[in-house]
């Protein structure tokens, strides 16, 4: 038995969804938690498709797949975290209401190791969400022909966005991809971009300044079978 397999038949899932079947019913959106994106989404990130949210460093994308993460933790899904600049941190996330013990947590040697894990966990089945991390390195990306964006040498093998794409559909997983710029082109059923990061303190004249939280504006840049939506502003403790 597989890691990945293991670890879901010791969390277990809610309701009858086990390794290797198909459950009946399942909802078609995993909700975010955010009812303003929720609503724009018709219900939350599409089921089984691929999400890209692209946002420049600091634009808030960590803090916001972490609040759809504890939502989706919090509906008692099984979710993974492929940490590719091993930038996470748990006492951060379990702050914003990730469930840690429903969590898997790989950090992978580098971009090309990360791609492969996101396409075990997939074709794992089990997890309602599984978040790929690219960090803040566009130019280490795998490029469709077997070399990489930027000029660097893609090791063999390397999976495409496709194959991911045909791993989460199989299995009905969300896969939500944090990038700093778009990376995954028609493989992408749903493209949010953040913008405008603006960062608020408390305090003033004769007190301490305190990081109050960071603004940020999101765009529904893309839906498949649509066009560019709604723009939504997003409030979040950390970025």
């Amino acid at each position: 038995m597989s890691a990945a397999a293991a670890l879901l038949d010791r969390l277990g899932r809610p309701g009858t969804v086990r390794l290797g079947a198909t459950a009946t019913g399942q909802a078609a959106r995993l909700v975010t938690g955010l009812p303003a994106l929720d609503a724009a989404l018709e219900g939350g990130l599409p089921r089984g498709r691929v999400t890209e949210l692209a946002g420049a460093r600091s634009a808030g994308r960590t803090g916001l797949a972490c609040r759809i993460a504890a939502s989706a933790t919090s509906a008692g899904e099984t979710i993974a975290w492929v940490d590719s600049d091993d930038a996470l941190d748990p006492a951060a996330a379990a702050a914003a209401g990730v469930a840690l013990a429903r969590t898997l947590w790989v950090r992978p040697r580098g971009v090309a190791d990360a791609f492969v894990a996101a396409e075990i966990l997939l074709g794992a089945g089990g997890f309602g969400l599984v978040v790929l991390d690219l960090g803040n390195r566009p130019g280490s990306l795998p490029g469709p022909s077997g070399s990489a964006i930027g000029g660097t040498k893609r090791p063999p093998r390397v999976t495409s966005w496709p194959r991911l794409a045909r791993a989460a559909e199989h299995t009905r997983s969300t896969l939500l991809v944090l990038t700093p710029s778009s990376q995954t082109a028609t493989s992408t059923a749903l493209r949010l971009e953040l913008t405008g990061r603006r960062v608020q303190w408390s305090g003033g004249p004769g007190r301490r300044l305190l990081l109050d939280g960071v603004t940020t504006r999101l765009i529904v840049a893309r839906i498949r079978g649509a066009g560019a939506g709604r723009a939504l502003v997003v409030r979040q403790a950390c970025a």
